[in-house]
C-alpha cells in the first residue's frame, strides 16, 4: 500500500528529451555543452513538507541542502539546445515551470522555452511544500507558500544562467551497469499481478540498473556527470523535519566534493546529478516492513499490523533514517563514478525534444471491446 503523497505528481504537461543518438568511438567533439548549479534551499522554520501528506511534518533545521543542477546540450550549428534541469525536490509544479521560463525568456528570449527546458524533481519528501498551484498539493501546506516558491523558481533560472555561461564544445559518454543492495519493491504482491510472462524476462521485481553520462571539455576534462537510477528519496521517514535532498542529493555531494578538489558546495565547476528514473514502487529502505509493535513483518497484501496500516513501517538499511540514507547514497555514488571513470561509449547524432500539453479532463480510455470511457473534472 502506497504511504499516503507518494505518487502526486502534477501531469500538466509532458516534457521528454529524446536521446535520438548513435553511437560512435571517435575523439572528435560533437555538442556544445554547459553546465551550472544553484542553491533552492526554502524555509527551514514551521513550513509542511511535500510528499508524505502529513499536516505534523513541518522544517525546523536542515540535514541536507537543495540544489538545481542544469546541463545544456546544443548541436554544433547551435540550432537546437535542450536543457535538463535536475532539482532536489519532490516535484516540481507547473506554476514554477512558467514562473522560471517567464524569468528566462527576459534574459534569452525564445532561447529556453517551455518546451526545451525540462524539469526533473528527485522526489525527497524532506522539502518544504506549498508551491504548487493546485488545491490538493498545498492543502497539508495550509495553502500556497511562497517563501517555498520563490527560492525554487530563482535557483532553478540561475542553475540554467550558469550553464548557459558555461557552454563549450565537449562530448557525451554514456555507461550502465546494474547496482544491487540499494532498492526493493514496497508491493511485491501487486507485481505479481502481472503476467508470467511477462515477469519472466527480468531478474528482479524492480530496475535495478542505473545508466550515467559523462560530459567532458574538448580536452577531455570532466565537467559534468548526469545518472539515472530508480529509487524513493524515502530515506528520511515521515518523522523527519529538517530539509533534506535525501540518497540523491547526498550521492550529489559526495560526487562533487570528490570532483571539485575540497571547493564549498555549489560552488565548484563540475556538476553532478543523481536524477530520478521509474521509481514508481521502488523503496530504499531495504529492511522491509515491519510491525513497530510486535517486530513480525507486516501482512503483506494489505501492509497492516492488526489491521492497521500505521503500524506497518519500512526502514533500512541503516540503523536510523540518517545512517540509510548515507548508506543508499554512498551505493549510488560509488556505482554512477565506477560507470563514469569507465565510460567509453561516445555519443554522437542529431539534439532534439518533443513537448506536448494532455487535457486531462477529456482522455479517452477504452475498456473493453465494447465500453469506451473518459475522463473529466
Amino acid at each position: 500500500m502506497a504511504t499516503p503523497g507518494k505518487g502526486l505528481y502534477q501531469c500538466s504537461y509532458i516534457c521528454i528529451i529524446l536521446a535520438l543518438l548513435h553511437i560512435s568511438y571517435g575523439q572528435s567533439t560533437n555538442y556544445l555543452i554547459g553546465v551550472g548549479i544553484s542553491d533552492i534551499t526554502g524555509p527551514a522554520a514551521e513550513v509542511n513538507m511535500m510528499g508524505y501528506a502529513n499536516p505534523s511534518q513541518t522544517s525546523h533545521g536542515i540535514h541536507i541542502r537543495q540544489y538545481s543542477r542544469t546541463f545544456i546540450v546544443g548541436d554544433n550549428g547551435n540550432k537546437t539546445r535542450v536543457v535538463f534541469v535536475n532539482v532536489d525536490a519532490c516535484m516540481l509544479s507547473q506554476g514554477v515551470k512558467l514562473e522560471v521560463i517567464k524569468r528566462l525568456e527576459a534574459l534569452y528570449g525564445n532561447l529556453y522555452n517551455e518546451r526545451n527546458v525540462c524539469i526533473s524533481g528527485i522526489h525527497t519528501h524532506s522539502g518544504p511544500g506549498g508551491f504548487h498551484q493546485y488545491l490538493l498539493y498545498d492543502i497539508t501546506s495550509l495553502g500556497f507558500v511562497k517563501e517555498s516558491f520563490e527560492p525554487l523558481v530563482a535557483g532553478i533560472t540561475e542553475s540554467i544562467r550558469k550553464a548557459h555561461e558555461s557552454i563549450q564544445p565537449g562530448n557525451i559518454y554514456t555507461n550502465n551497469g546494474e547496482l544491487l543492495d540499494s532498492n526493493i519493491n514496497r508491493s511485491p504482491t501487486s507485481y505479481l499481478n502481472n503476467p508470467a510472462a511477462e515477469r519472466k524476462k527480468y531478474n528482479y521485481d524492480v530496475d535495478k540498473n542505473m545508466t550515467v553520462l559523462r560530459f567532458v571539455d574538448a580536452n577531455n576534462k570532466g565537467i559534468g556527470m548526469l545518472s539515472w537510477f530508480p529509487v524513493h528519496c524515502t530515506s528520511m521517514n515521515n518523522t523527519n523535519g529538517y530539509i533534506s535532498s535525501d540518497n540523491k542529493g547526498y550521492a550529489a555531494q559526495l560526487f562533487e566534493l570528490k570532483m571539485n578538489n575540497g571547493a564549498l558546495m555549489g560552488e565548484g565547476p563540475f556538476v553532478a546529478a543523481f536524477a530520478q528514473s521509474n521509481e514508481g514502487d521502488v523503496s530504499p529502505n531495504t529492511k522491509g516492513p515491519k510491525c513497530i509493535d510486535s517486530g513480525k513483518p507486516c501482512d503483506t497484501p494489505t501492509s497492516t499490523c492488526n489491521g492497521k496500516n500505521e503500524l506497518c513501517i519500512a526502514s533500512g538499511p541503516g540503523k536510523d533514517m540518517f545512517d540509510s540514507t548515507r548508506i543508499i547514497a554512498q551505493n549510488q555514488y560509488n556505482k554512477a563514478l565506477e560507470l563514469y571513470n569507465s565510460a567509453t561509449v561516445k555519443i554522437s547524432g542529431p539534439v532534439d525534444f518533443r513537448h506536448t500539453y494532455v487535457d486531462m479532463t477529456n482522455v479517452q480510455i477504452r475498456v473493453n471491446s465494447t465500453t469506451t470511457v473518459k475522463t473529466e473534472i
